[in-house]
């Protein structure tokens, strides 16, 4: 099917769901789901995961966390940098310990495979909860804070765990890494970051914004959202993380407003759509009867993992029921960080192809669920504030 073909189904058919989600009192991002589930290879085969809605989904998502940072408040994320890091510990020891010993235990995989899977469950990917939280007006709310700060350390924690199991179990050549090496690079990253954002972003964009061009502060701001995803790649750190420190120091610019305005239409109107869509596309009910069993399971431990410990590690820090409710649903979605685990895991040798396609179906599952259970905590919870 030509490019040009696909990109028009995706944005009729997104635009739609969005709408019958709305009226139905859903998240608009389920129905941007369902149309990848339903126009996909699980239902209708209209469309099918290729490279086109590959690369185009990686730029979606990079936008929408970019955008996610150029709303953020940074003063906001490092006043709860300590409930933010608790939550991420116990949001990974307990959905990965829990799946641990049930793949171990419950269905005999070996210790290394048990430990992939459950490592599968520790990453929790934001940006649907995002979409959540700026529809709900949530985003810079105490709870909205906790769960992107928590985000950022979840996959900083993720990414040095998927180290140290590849260094040990992995049985792929170049398959052994330097802990050191990658815990410096990491290192590395960060400090880029910080004298990036804070001296050379304001700087950039002032430049650019003498430019005698058609939409210069918007060309520089989306080449700092791509740079960042760049070099966070390059330093084994997740491309929307980058994004998202990028979009954060434009934040503290006096270009922040203006900037939403003109990214906000790009994102959302084409390339964002196409990233909720690619989720869908990835599920497919063949085979999954026999491992049925096996996918129910993980996908209750995946859900009660995130939302309990996350939800006490809100709740250590003085939150109330309720909002320790949103940080754990917030966290429940998982995504690409996930997804990077699952292919690494099969290049390992570490899982087999079915097992492989039954941790996409656990991932995108959770995915379709978390807006759900979000959108469900925070109206209850308003609710018992007025």
């Amino acid at each position: 099917m030509s490019y040009l073909l696909q990109l028009v189904i995706i944005l009729l058919l997104t635009k739609l769901g969005a709408h019958l989600s709305n009226i139905f009192n859903f998240p608009s991002v389920i129905g941007e789901l369902l149309v990848g589930v339903l126009a996909g290879p699980a239902v209708l085969n209209l469309l099918a995961p290729n490279t086109f809605t590959h690369y185009f989904a990686e730029l979606g998502v990079i936008v929408l966390m970019f955008i996610a940072g150029l709303e953020g408040d940074l003063k906001a994320l490092l006043h709860y940098w300590k409930p933010s890091l608790t939550v991420a510990i116990l949001g990974v020891i307990v959905p990965t310990g829990s799946a641990f010993l049930l793949c171990y235990y419950g269905f005999g995989f070996s210790a290394k495979t048990a430990m992939f899977l459950g490592l599968i469950l520790s990453a929790t990917s934001v940006s649907i909860t995002v979409q959540v939280l700026r529809e709900m007006q949530r985003l810079n709310s105490p709870e909205g804070s906790m769960i992107l700060g928590a985000a950022v350390a979840d996959d900083i924690i993720c990414v040095i765990l998927l180290g140290i199991c590849v260094s040990l179990f992995g049985t792929t050549a170049g398959s052994q890494r330097s802990i050191p090496l990658m815990l410096g690079l990491m290192l590395l990253f960060f400090v880029l970051a910080l004298i990036l954002g804070k001296w050379f972003v304001p700087k950039f964009l002032a430049i650019f914004s003498r430019l005698n061009a058609s939409e210069n502060e918007t060309t520089a701001a989306l080449v700092l959202c791509f740079g960042f995803a760049f070099l966070a790649v390059s330093l084994g750190m997740s491309d929307v993380l980058g994004a998202y420190f990028a979009g954060l120091a434009i934040s503290e610019t006096k270009f922040k407003e203006r900037l939403a305005l003109k990214i906000e239409p790009i994102g959302y109107a084409v390339f964002i759509p196409v990233f909720f869509v690619s989720i869908g596309l990835n599920i497919s009910f063949v085979g999954m009867s026999k491992d049925i069993f096996f996918i129910t399971s993980l996908i209750i431990i995946a859900i009660l993992g995130k939302q309990i410990g996350c939800g006490l590690g809100a709740r250590c820090f003085g939150l109330s029921a309720n909002a320790a409710n949103i940080v754990g649903a917030g966290m429940v979605s998982r995504g690409e960080m996930a997804l990077v685990v699952t292919n690494v895991a099969l290049s390992a040798h570490l899982i087999d192809q079915n097992h492989y396609t039954a941790m996409i179906v656990v991932t995108v599952i959770t995915t379709l669920i978390a807006p759900l259970l979000l959108k469900y905590y925070i109206q209850r919870s308003t609710q018992l504030e007025v």
